[in-house]
C-alpha cells in the first residue's frame, strides 16, 4: 500500500456508456517502489477545486496482469448530477496530473473456494469483477462454479458486458431494471440482481457472494442471503457511496 499519496498523469478517456467514463492513468515514478494491487481493491484520488480538497474512491478495473503490461490503472466512473468528482473527471484532458492513494480494500479472492462464486454488482460495482478476469479464470478451471450479476437501469447503461460474456464456463445476467423490452439471447433478466438468487440453487454452507455498488443494492442482497442462511464470513461487500461533495 502506497500510504504518501503520489501523482499518475491521465493518458486517456474512453467512454464506456451514456454516463460512465474509463480513465487511464500512469503512475509516475514512486521512491519506494513499483506500484502494486490485488484485483478487487480501490485506490483514491486526491484533487483541489477552488481550494478545497477533495478525496474520491474507485475500484481498479482492469487485472494486475495487464497493469503490468501497460502500466496503466484504468477506472471507472459514473455520472452523478452535480457532482464536483465527475464535472472535475469529465473536464479533465489527457495529460493532467493527479494525486493517488492505496490500494486499499479487502474485495479480493482467495485462490480456492468450496462451493459456487456469485459475484453481484451495480453500475461500476462491476468494476472490481472485471479486474478478476484472470482468477476468475483459474477458479473455474478448478471446477468453481461462477456467476457473474450486473445490474443496470437500461441497456445503454452497461459497462464491460463484453469482457463477462465472453469467457468460457462464466455465467453472467445483465439485470436491467427498467428497460422495457430484454434480449433474452444476450442473457438480459428483468428487475434486480437480487431478484436472481433463487435461480443460483445457493448451498449455505459453501458458497460464496460479493457485492459491490449501490448501497440499497447490498443491505437488500445482505438480507435475503442472511435468511437463506448464508453468514457474514460468506458475504463479501463494498458499498459505493454517492456524493455530490
Amino acid at each position: 500500500m502506497q500510504l504518501v499519496p503520489f501523482a499518475a498523469v491521465l493518458k486517456r478517456k474512453l467512454k464506456l456508456s451514456n454516463n460512465t467514463l474509463q480513465l487511464s492513468f500512469q503512475p509516475e515514478q514512486l521512491s519506494n517502489g513499483a506500484f502494486s494491487f490485488t484485483a478487487g481493491q480501490f485506490i483514491q484520488f486526491i484533487f483541489e477545486i477552488d481550494g478545497t480538497t477533495y478525496k474520491r474512491s474507485y475500484s481498479i478495473a482492469n487485472s494486475p496482469e495487464n497493469f503490468k503490461l501497460t502500466g496503466l490503472l484504468d477506472v471507472a466512473i459514473s455520472f452523478v448530477r452535480n457532482g464536483v468528482a465527475s464535472s472535475f473527471f469529465q473536464h479533465a484532458e489527457p495529460g493532467v496530473k493527479i494525486n493517488i492513494s492505496g490500494p486499499f480494500g479487502a474485495l479480493t479472492l482467495p485462490e480456492t473456494l468450496p462451493g459456487q462464486l456469485i459475484l453481484a454488482g451495480t453500475g461500476t460495482g462491476i468494476a472490481p469483477y472485471r479486474s478478476m478476469i484472470p482468477q476468475l479464470k483459474a477458479l473455474t478451471a478448478k471446477g468453481t462454479p461462477i456467476t457473474v450479476l450486473m445490474g443496470f437501469r437500461y441497456r445503454e447503461e452497461g459497462i464491460y458486458c463484453a469482457d463477462f460474456a465472453q469467457l468460457l464456463n462464466i455465467k453472467y445476467r445483465n439485470c436491467l431494471s427498467r428497460e422495457p423490452s430484454l434480449n433474452t439471447a444476450e442473457n438480459e433478466y428483468a428487475g434486480h440482481v437480487q431478484d436472481q438468487f433463487d435461480a443460483l440453487n445457493l448451498n449455505p454452507e459453501e458458497d460464496v457472494v460479493y457485492l459491490c455498488g449501490n448501497p440499497g443494492m447490498i443491505d437488500d442482497c445482505v438480507t435475503l442471503l442472511r435468511d437463506r442462511g448464508l453468514s457474514p464470513r460468506q458475504i463479501k461487500r463494498e458499498k459505493y457511496v454517492y456524493s455530490g461533495h
